[in-house]
């Protein structure tokens, strides 16, 4: 029998039997598209990475899953993009006033076959047009979802060198206008 409950309702439900698993499946699912989605704003990957990771530990610390009234990826999504903000104010990246109205893509929950097969159309050539390096880390490590270490591993580089590719990758993406076609296209 198939299960309707959506993604979300069952992570969440997950947390009030195993946390720890709920938080692995919340990690899993929602990690890269918020380090992704972070990126916009910091231009850093591995500070956005540091950003997300805050953002989901302190979800699970503070047991905020417990009392979430809106949907969890709206909560997620709006979590770290004020912390994103909130570190750019204190290290005085940002003034507020450059702060005021910041729009950020945040992907489409759900896009029909024809917009979708479109989407991956569009990212398919704008990867194409990346070095050939930094193209194989934004698939193995965003497309096929592997752990860095792993990544590092099967394109023989080390994890250090695959950040960095990442890094310049998503930047080459957000100067083409192209970083949203990422975010669309995740699972």
């Amino acid at each position: 029998m198939r299960d309707n409950r959506s993604e979300e309702e069952q992570i969440l439900e997950l947390f009030g039997i195993d946390e720890e698993m709920a938080f692995r499946r919340l990690f899993d699912r929602y990690y890269m598209s918020l380090c992704i989605y972070s990126v916009q704003l910091t231009d850093s990957f591995e500070l956005s990475e540091d950003l997300v990771q805050d953002v989901l530990l302190r979800f699970w610390e503070k047991r905020i899953f417990e009392n979430i009234s809106i949907s969890l990826r709206s909560y997620l999504y709006t979590a770290v993009r004020n912390e994103a903000l909130q570190f750019l104010r204190r290290e005085r990246m940002l003034s507020t006033e450059q702060l005021t109205g910041v729009e950020l893509n945040i992907p489409e929950e759900e896009y029909s076959e024809a917009e979708l097969h479109e989407l991956k159309e569009r990212l398919k050539t704008a990867l194409e047009k990346l070095p050939p390096q930094e193209y194989l880390v934004v698939k193995s490590v965003i497309l096929e979802n592997r752990k860095y270490k792993e990544a590092a591993e099967l394109l023989g580089i080390s994890v250090n060198t695959l950040k960095t590719h990442l890094s310049r990758a998503l930047k080459h993406l957000r100067k083409q206008g192209n970083l949203r076609l990422l975010l669309g296209c995740m699972p």
